[in-house]
């Protein structure tokens, strides 16, 4: 018996009975090996290639947006980060010289050619279009609110920091999370460790034991004492020369405080954490013991809690030449775009370099600024306290672009204290900008308050979010990042809430959060924290406060 098989219909005449069913205008152009078609599909323009030795078809949403070519490191981003999250349709861009326009593309593959699945897909490319603008509007504000014209690079600093804000939002019972490489030459003396990260008042430095594994190094000199240096402990050699001879060091510093009957004895662990072609990395972890409990110093007090610090540095092959060639070019370039009207061709770094005009302080603000941007908070410290110090009795004398320059000092100052747990010194410099309106530095402020247990937190937190209500109406759509920010000050507010034994609060805010995406899992981190707390001290499980009474008004909701 002779079977029959049906014919497969070809991609081309199953394209055709699309364009002939949804009734779209087209024109075709053929070549040896494909053809063409432009078409228009619910009034957008489509182009679709067909080859002919393939049974599918790609479809081309040709200038699915338009953007100035100035703007090409964003596009060039924006259509990285989509085309990592999205495996059906490929974003390309073309360049119009003429114009000076960039056009962005979006294209798909279909090899299932029925005029259904073509119109779905297309349905599809006009979704991806509004999202496209959507998602580009933002990140676009985003950039130039920072007054720049590097778009790429400062968008992925943006989330970057956004990413390091959250990553400090701690939950309860979570350890501190590790320090990032620093790298910078010369010497790091020990008193600049101590007064940054475990200030001694009134303290009297007795002698200091070097452990390694050769042996122990003592020494009596208090100037001797602060003045070792922690990026030659592990290492020898500078520049070019250096490398690491032993992996790991202890110090034991011995001192009295004021009122001190008994010696005290402080403890740095050096241990060597890798190295690279350009640096030689040793993590330092200061560890100061607690006190004996006295009329002076009760079991509640700080001072009968362990206070431990850890950070990574390193020293940096490079040498001093080569960095002050570097710092020397950059403050030129700077310098010179201001003069000559080129701002917008300048990142927000160099912005804020370029207000600098004393060249010591200039060389601070240079290498504070990329420490900061590499993460490497304590030597950022060191570096910008100078420039802190420099400018702030000239604050009132400042112009608007001065000012700018001074209070990013002072975030970046605020932002590294508390990378490295000290809030309290954060606050001191995140409070300049309590109220400047800007979601980075609020973020930040909230942090420190919350991470230290700051009464203030919650009269703080409600005045923003009444400001956010004063700027938007219930039946407004909030925007993403206003939405997120609020959920922020939310999780804040109730992790303050248990640092306070307010348990009963903390319970009915976390549990709205339950049912909400972008809080659930925080939120049921929480829950388990509260119940622990109340099956130690023997309380009753609640209904999870959702009838509880509030005592004054609260806006741990957003509207």
């Amino acid at each position: 018996m002779r079977i029959i098989r049906k014919k497969k219909e070809s991609a081309k005449a199953a394209f055709e009975q699309f364009l002939k069913q949804y009734n779209c205008d087209f024109s075709t152009s053929e070549e040896d090996a494909s053809v063409t078609y432009s078409f228009e599909f619910q009034a957008g323009r489509f182009i679709a290639a067909i080859r002919k030795q393939d049974d599918c078809v790609e479809v081309t949403f040709p200038s699915m947006a338009t953007a100035p070519m100035s703007q090409i490191d964003l596009v060039r981003a924006k259509c990285n980060e989509r085309n990592y999250n999205n495996i059906l349709f490929k974003y390309t861009y073309t360049v119009d010289h003429e114009e000076g326009m960039l056009h962005m593309h979006l294209s798909f593959f279909n090899n299932k050619v029925t005029p259904d699945e073509i119109a779905h897909e297309l349905k599809a490319a006009f979704h991806f279009q509004r999202e496209w603008y959507r998602d580009y509007d933002e990140a676009l504000s985003s950039a130039k609110d920072n007054g720049t014209s590097d778009l790429e690079s400062e968008l992925y600093k943006h989330h970057r920091e956004m990413f390091l804000l959250r990553r400090m939002e701690l939950h309860h019972q979570m350890g501190e999370a590790a320090g990032s490489p620093m790298a910078g030459t010369g010497r790091l003396p020990l008193g600049n460790l101590l007064d940054t990260v475990t200030p001694l008042p009134d303290s009297t430095l007795l002698f200091m034991t070097v452990n390694t594994v050769g042996g122990q190094q003592r020494l009596e000199d208090a100037d001797g004492i602060r003045n070792y240096d922690l990026r030659h402990a592990l290492v020898e050699g500078d520049g070019k020369e250096a490398r690491l001879v032993r992996d790991y060091a202890v110090l034991d510093l011995h001192y009295k405080q004021g009122g001190d009957e008994q010696p005290r004895m402080l403890t740095i662990a050096l241990t060597a954490e890798g190295q690279d072609d350009h640096s030689i990395y040793t993590r330092v972890t200061v560890t100061v013991p607690p006190r004996n409990a006295s009329r002076m110093n009760s079991l509640s007090n700080e001072g009968r809690q362990p206070h431990s610090v850890s950070l990574l540095i390193a020293l940096d092959r490079s040498s001093d030449k080569q960095r002050q060639q570097e710092f020397d070019y950059m403050w030129s370039d700077a310098q010179l775009k201001a003069r000559n009207g080129e701002k917008d061709s300048l990142t927000e770094d160099q912005l804020l370099l370029g207000q600098v005009r004393v060249a010591d302080v200039a060389y601070n603000m240079y290498w504070g600024v990329q420490a900061f941007n590499s993460s490497r908070y304590y030597e950022a410290i060191l570096y910008l306290e100078n420039v802190f110090n420099s400018y702030r009795c000239d604050f009132f004398e400042m112009g608007s672009e001065g000012k700018r320059m001074f209070m990013e000092t002072a975030y970046k100052l605020g932002f590294c204290y508390n990378e490295l747990g000290l809030h309290k010194q954060a606050f001191y410099y995140l409070d300049l900008m309590a109220s400047d309106g800007n979601i980075r530095h609020t973020m930040e402020l909230v942090n420190a308050m919350a991470n230290s247990k700051d009464l203030r937190l919650f009269s703080y937190t409600e005045e923003v979010m009444d400001e956010v209500k004063r700027n938007f109406n219930e039946d407004d759509e909030l925007p993403d990042n206003i939405k997120d920010f609020i959920n922020f000050l939310r999780r804040r507010r109730g992790y303050a809430y248990i640092d306070f034994n307010q348990l009963d609060k903390a319970e009915k805010i976390f549990t709205q959060m339950l049912d909400e995406e972008d809080n659930a899992d925080y939120a049921i981190n929480e829950l388990a924290y509260i119940k622990r707390l109340r099956q130690e001290r023997g309380e009753e499980p609640t209904d999870q406060g959702n009838d509880l009474p509030q005592d004054g008004p609260t806006n741990d909701h957003p509207f």
